[in-house]
């Protein structure tokens, strides 16, 4: 039996198993796919996720950056949003990231971890919780643990085998993230913008070359299959870039939610990552938040499998993160709503935001908001 079974392989689950194999923890992860996913998704981490992976002996290469501008459709900065918390021990407010890059570190990382046992291209189809420990059943599957955790995304299978709902869904947009690669040098801003033109709200994230990414709100009559094709793509990348200037990596269509699991743990079975939480991206906050998740239960964990403290001290885990969870979803919801105001609204926003910016106390004050 093992001490604790993690399900799912993406950067989350890989940095609990660092912190739990570090510790000691005979820990066994299942991963359905056999290789990381090779495009980018995450973008964005935060000086205290950099300083978590720095401690499993990961630190992601990127472009720094210190927060974002929310400018209008004509490029007029409206606002600059910085961090709230001061990056610990050097690191930078945040860092754009290659995700790829990252959870390959992470791989090598759990290779060299002999307390580690990965088994990939293996599904995990049941979770079933007895008085002394947990049993993960798959097609290929049969293994059994003291403890289990789900980081198994936002369908997580984990979540569901043990019954656990999601709450929240207030907010619910479909955006189309473009994914590109620079053939020649354009000149592009080099601050992530969150361009708030009520015909098209589109995010702007400037990567470490080559790469950058545009992100653009879809319409209620637009479908996923009509804006992926490569003539829809180029047509809204055109008042960005010269098309014929970048190489398409992706773009896909998501839906971005504010969700939360009703609990992160049901006796010896918790969440951690988008198996807990679903967040829109508008603060970078998603896999940071993760990353936080894992951080927070790697020791709670140890506790209790190395030290013979009671279940009831994992209790501490959601004690912790679920407010810093729910604060992050709400500045991240309510970014969003400002940058995607409806014409009118919008209108009302940008002329107020330009008359602060006429006032010297008010103009110091938008080009510091803390989020």
């Amino acid at each position: 039996m093992y001490d604790l079974a993690i399900v799912g392989l993406g950067p989350v689950g890989a940095a609990l198993a660092a912190l739990a194999g570090g510790r000691g923890l005979r820990t066994l992860v299942v991963e359905r796919e056999t290789a990381p996913y090779s495009l980018p998704r995450a973008a964005h981490l935060d000086g205290e996720a950099l300083r978590i992976l720095a401690g499993i002996g990961v630190r992601p290469e990127g472009r720094d950056l210190d927060g974002f501008d929310l400018v209008d459709r004509q490029g007029r900065l409206l606002l600059r949003g910085r961090p709230r918390e001061r990056p610990p021990g050097g690191f930078p407010a945040g860092r754009l990231i290659h995700q790829p890059s990252v959870e390959t570190a992470l791989r090598d990382v759990l290779r060299a971890t002999p307390a580690v046992t990965v088994r990939l291209g293996t599904e995990v189809q049941t979770v079933t919780s007895g008085p002394a420990g947990i049993t993960l059943s798959g097609p290929a599957l049969s293994a059994r643990a003291r403890l289990a955790v789900g980081c198994d995304g936002a369908a997580s299978r984990v979540r569901q085998s043990v019954g656990i709902g999601v709450e929240g869904g207030r907010f619910e947009q479909r955006w189309l993230v473009v994914d590109v690669r620079l053939t020649r040098d354009v000149p592009l801003p080099s601050r992530l913008l969150q361009i708030a033109d009520p015909a098209r709200p589109t995010t702007f994230v400037p990567f470490a070359d080559p790469r950058r990414r545009w992100e653009f709100r879809l319409r209620e009559d637009e479908t996923a299959e009509a804006m992926t094709r490569p003539e829809a793509v180029h047509a809204l990348l055109a008042p960005h870039v010269p098309p014929e200037a970048v190489d398409v990596e992706r773009a896909a269509v998501y839906t971005f939610h504010d969700l939360v699991a009703t609990r992160w743990r049901r006796g010896r079975v918790l969440l951690a990552g988008d198996a807990a939480h679903q967040m829109p991206p508008f603060l970078g906050q998603g896999l940071g938040a993760g990353l936080r998740d894992a951080d927070a239960l790697a020791p709670l964990l140890a506790r209790v499998l190395r030290e013979g403290a009671p279940l009831g001290v994992l209790d501490g885990y959601p004690a912790v993160r679920q407010r810093h969870v729910a604060g992050v979803i709400r500045q991240a919801v309510r970014l969003g709503r400002l940058a995607t105001l409806p014409a009118g609204a919008a209108a009302v926003r940008d002329a107020v935001l330009r008359a602060a910016h006429r006032v010297r106390p008010l103009h110091r004050a938008l080009l510091d908001v803390r989020g």
